[in-house]
């Protein structure tokens, strides 16, 4: 599982987010959208741990990985640094990905930040199914979203939102998509990413008012990145109070009706 991937490109899409496309074509056969990838950030031992990053996209055809990162420390800072043909060393494809099942309705991504990564690639998957997929994303500010419509195939219907009212829906993406359910949004089956607060938010709604399907994907800080030193745990609902998963093995999507946020 260990690989080193080559840089083709990298590119700064938002005030300190980026994207790398990486050269490794065993990773991108093997990739599913939700899973996600450890990378070792620098040559020495500073930083120490490896750093996890979802698989935005994948592409068995030209060998390819697609990765977004926001420089939050100095190890992201370290990979904001890479240039082309740089190599990085890599672990994965890792965790459990997102589940599609058959369903009536749309396919809805609720995505917050960042947390847009692992639903481009289950976009495009969808897509390819034939299946309708409306996104919602969401930040902050207009500045603070990625060009999401470069990354994704014709067809989905991408509404944004921005808290500071820039651009799209003004306000969070939990209250744009709660508005269009009240206008009648028909949903099949949902998908979700993105910070704790607005998943926490939009599992609560799920739950007292409307039961669709949901899956979410959560981020943690992890360190072996395979489930051995179990730092990533989350609760879960179960029959005590050690009902614990790890998101790097058993997630780090899980079904919204099992995890405890």
């Amino acid at each position: 599982m260990l690989s080193v991937a080559r840089v083709i490109e990298k590119e700064e899409l938002a005030e300190r987010c980026y994207y790398l496309l990486l050269l490794e074509p065993r990773l991108a056969r093997q990739s599913m959208p939700g899973q996600f990838i450890h990378i070792r950030v620098g040559e020495s031992y500073m930083p120490l741990l490896r750093r996890p990053f979802s698989v935005a996209g994948a592409s068995p055809e030209s060998g390819t990985v697609q990765v977004f990162f926001r420089v939050v420390g100095g190890g992201t800072r370290l990979l904001s640094a890479l240039r082309r043909d740089d190599s990085i060393d890599c672990l994965g494809p890792l965790g459990n990905g997102f589940k599609s099942g058959r369903v009536t309705g749309p396919s809805v991504l609720v995505a917050g930040g960042i947390g847009v990564a692992p639903l481009l690639f289950l976009a495009r998957c969808l897509v390819r199914e034939q299946k309708k997929v409306i996104l919602f994303y969401g930040a902050q500010s207009s500045g603070e979203l990625l060009p999401v419509k470069r990354f994704l195939p014709s067809g989905v219907e991408i509404n944004l939102a921005a808290e500071d009212g820039s651009t799209g829906y003004a306000g969070t993406v939990t209250a744009a998509f709660s508005e269009a359910v009240e206008r009648g949004l028909r949903v099949g089956e949902m998908f979700a990413c993105g910070p704790r607060p607005m998943l926490k938010e939009i599992v609560g709604l799920n739950r007292q008012k409307w039961s669709f399907p949901l899956q979410v994907s959560l981020e943690e800080n992890m360190a072996c990145g395979v489930g051995a030193c179990r730092g990533c745990a989350v609760a879960v609902k179960g029959s005590g109070e050690s009902a614990y998963q790890r998101v790097c093995r058993e997630g780090p999507v899980f079904d919204a009706a099992e995890v405890v946020l």
